[in-house]
């Protein structure tokens, strides 16, 4: 248990010390003189008990104790009192006081009501802790710590190692923290109009999903028709997402469990949305071995060479025919498409003399090496396809050039202070007019956009393991870390240390 001290008198504090440090196994985190130095204190060292004297001059104990409870700041403290401050103790036992020491300290009536303190607040907060809790702490803890936390969500969770567990993962497709708030409501609405017992939902993280956990199956029946045919519906039309299912017997194995659900969203390129994959259908997967087509890729490239930009784009269709639509695997598809994408470009950019391919193909080429399902390569191909072979004389779409152009300046510049008036200068058009075109083309405001673009960069870097969270924050354009902690929080559901952990 970690304390911190606040008390004026040397001798108390020396004494105190000494039967903390030589009696119990409890941590000294902090020591203050006053209240003004205790709240400073309490505040950055989060202490699980405050051992703090009632009278100080300054700010006496009982005023600094008020002015936590204030500030929404929850805390366990035990007080020092002398028998004339006595009258005291009923206002501190208001105040969240567990108990109280009688001064002069007495060793052994201070190592027994200090014993006892620690177990009330261990008991407490075993019996405010949820399964939501206890879950996201089993993905973040270190491996000495799990056994303890199984055993605890079992026990909570009366899950025993006999009885079946149902388990969802829902990936959602949007980065915003509304959304994912928008499709757990959503779960746990479905899952009460459905009488579904037992049930929790839990946002691991935006590499994981939301964590849909029924506990004992066979009194749910049909979990898994329930869910594709009354949920995942509902979910796709708050914003689109990727689900999976297992189940385990007990709660022994739900890391793993969870590790496999996230492992199966791989997959959604061969069955797409609206499909709920299984360990069951992807073992029954087969795929053909393909490869890459030099043979279109130097036809195009003639087509491209000679100006016949209409046999170029029947070509392309014909590799959107022979190797995207084919039962290859979905790795050797994108990369696929991703290299021969690259081919087109390349020899564009030789022989035609516009600037737009320029601005746009590494947002196009991402896109095709991010496509989760076929459908999406599908369309992001044939939109590049489209841009860099729609013939000199065809003006393309001003407004997607117009976003894209604006695209393009935030991935070369999202590191640097970025305004919307900025970015709307650099293409000719009101702030106004920016802001609603990014509404209508990509379905978010230009500021979202730019914040999510951010922290997508920041968890890179993040998983790397490179740099520390204060480099990561300056890195993507935020000076003031504490400000970066709270956007990475507010998009994904966790702050960056506890992301890195999880990851």
């Amino acid at each position: 248990m970690r304390i911190v001290i606040v008390e004026d008198e040397p001798k108390t504090k020396e004494g105190l010390i000494n039967i903390i440090t030589k009696f119990t196994d409890n941590e000294i985190c902090g020591i203050a003189s006053d209240g003004q130095e205790g709240i400073k204190l309490i505040k950055e060292k989060k202490p699980d008990l405050i051992i703090s004297d009632i009278q100080m001059p300054g700010m006496d104990g009982l005023t600094m104790l008020g002015r936590l409870e204030e500030e929404g700041i929850m805390f366990y403290a035990l007080i020092l009192t002398g028998y004339s401050s006595f009258d005291y103790v009923r206002t501190a036992l208001h105040l969240g006081v567990i108990d109280y020491v009688l001064k002069p300290v007495d060793i052994e009536n201070f190592i027994s009501v200090l014993t006892e303190t620690k177990a009330k607040i261990l008991k407490e907060k075993m019996e405010k802790i949820n399964s939501v809790q206890l879950i996201w702490s089993l993905m973040t803890c270190e491996q000495e710590e799990k056994e303890p936390l199984k055993h605890q969500l079992s026990n909570l969770l009366q899950a025993n190692e006999k009885m079946q567990v149902t388990l969802f993962l829902i990936k959602p497709d949007s980065l915003d923290q509304e959304t994912v708030g928008e499709m757990i409501h959503c779960v746990k609405e479905k899952m009460n109009s459905l009488c579904v017992m037992n049930y929790h939902v839990v946002h691991l993280s935006f590499d994981y999903g939301i964590l849909v956990l029924i506990v004992d199956t066979e009194k749910n029946a049909h979990l898994n028709n329930m869910f594709s045919v009354h949920i995942l519906p509902g979910l796709n039309a708050i914003g689109g997402c990727y689900c999976s299912y297992t189940s385990i017997l007990g709660l022994n194995y739900l890391e793993e469990a969870i590790m496999e659900l996230k492992e199966l969203f791989q997959y959604t390129f061969v069955y797409d949305r609206g499909v709920i994959l299984d360990k069951a259908m992807v073992e029954k997967l087969e795929f053909t071995p393909i490869d890459y087509p030099v043979d279109l890729e130097n036809r195009i490239r003639k087509e491209i060479l000679n100006g016949n930009y209409e046999k170029a784009l029947k070509t392309g269709k014909k590799f959107k025919e022979t190797i995207i639509e084919s039962k290859g695997s979905p790795e050797l598809i994108r990369e696929y498409t991703a290299r021969f994408s690259s081919g087109i470009y390349n020899m564009a950019k030789e022989y035609d003399t516009r600037s737009e391919p320029k601005l746009i193909f590494h947002y196009f080429i991402n896109n095709i090496i991010e496509s989760k399902t076929k459908s999406e390569l599908i369309q992001n191909y044939e939109n590049i396809l489209h841009t860099i072979l729609s013939g000199k004389d065809e003006q393309m779409d001003i407004d997607n050039l117009t976003v894209l152009k604006v695209i393009n300046f935030i991935r070369e510049n999202y590191s640097k202070d970025i305004t919307l008036t900025e970015a709307a200068g650099l293409v000719g058009v009101t702030p106004e007019y920016l802001s609603k075109l990014f509404n209508q083309k990509i379905n978010v405001n230009f500021v979202v956009f730019l914040r999510n673009f951010r922290i997508s960069m920041a968890k890179r870097m993040l998983l790397s393991g490179k740099y520390r969270i204060q480099e990561v924050a300056e890195q993507v354009g935020f000076k003031d870390p504490k400000y970066f902690n709270k956007v990475f929080k507010s998009v994904c559901g966790i702050s960056p240390s506890e992301y890195k952990k999880v990851i």
